[in-house]
């Protein structure tokens, strides 16, 4: 029987080579820069959806300008965001979100 759990244990593990990775959760430590459990991404390491960098306002009357306000801006990121987050390859990471709580 341990000769049949080692090939089940190798299947596995080779089948994981192909799988893509997981959604994490990850903690901005400031603009920049993001705390995935103990690893630090920064700089080259770190793709963000453009909104998320820049700000942006949510949606409102598009005929009505003057609904754009501070009212309906979203902020970017900033120190202390929760980000979903997700390994791309070996070297980048993407942050396609900020998660709230409800």
């Amino acid at each position: 029987m341990d000769a049949y759990n080692e090939i089940l244990r190798i299947m596995r593990n080779e089948g994981k080579k192909d799988n893509p990775a997981p959604v994490q959760t990850g903690i901005m430590q400031d603009a920049t820069s993001c705390m995935v459990g103990s690893l630090p991404l920064s700089g080259d390491d770190l793709l963000v959806v453009e909104h998320l960098k820049t700000g942006y306002h949510y949606a409102v009357d598009k005929d009505n300008p003057s609904m754009k306000d501070k009212s309906t801006f979203i902020e970017p990121l900033k120190e202390g965001d929760q980000v979903a987050i997700c390994k791309l390859d070996d070297e980048k990471y993407i942050i396609f979100g900020r998660l709230v709580g409800l």
